[in-house]
């Protein structure tokens, strides 16, 4: 099963470390990037991602009410500077969180975790 997800963080190099690990994850397509926080929530909407990876702190909207807005979330992956977030962000659901920047092995690690999640949701269902 091919993950889809998008990416919501409001820094180009972020963003783009983002799209260069999902091109080393197997079966992972990042189908969207947002650097603006509320257009991001909207493409969650719109693009309907399997996985969110979703920083924190952004001008406007941030991560943490993201979440709380969410009804039906996607699996998320929080990557944030901030590791004070870590607590709040599990809290609410997040699958795992990963400290900026994010490296190769916890990336796809981390991807992983969903998909195990969604193997355990099929094998339940």
């Amino acid at each position: 099963m091919k993950l889809r997800a998008i990416s919501i963080d409001d820094d180009p190099t972020s963003i783009l470390m983002v799209k260069q690990l999902a091109e080393k994850t197997e079966n992972l397509e990042l189908v969207n990037t947002y650097q603006d926080a509320v257009k991001g929530a909207a493409g969650i909407i719109l693009d309907k991602p399997d996985v969110l990876f979703l920083d924190i702190e952004m001008p406007e909207f941030n991560g943490i009410e993201i979440m709380r807005s969410l009804m039906k979330p996607p699996k998320i992956i929080v990557i944030s500077g901030n590791p004070n977030f870590k607590d709040k962000a599990l809290e609410l659901n997040a699958v795992t969180f990963i400290s900026k920047p994010p490296e190769e092995a916890e990336f796809k690690k981390a991807v992983e975790k969903v998909r195990d999640i969604f193997n355990q949701e099929l094998a339940n269902a």
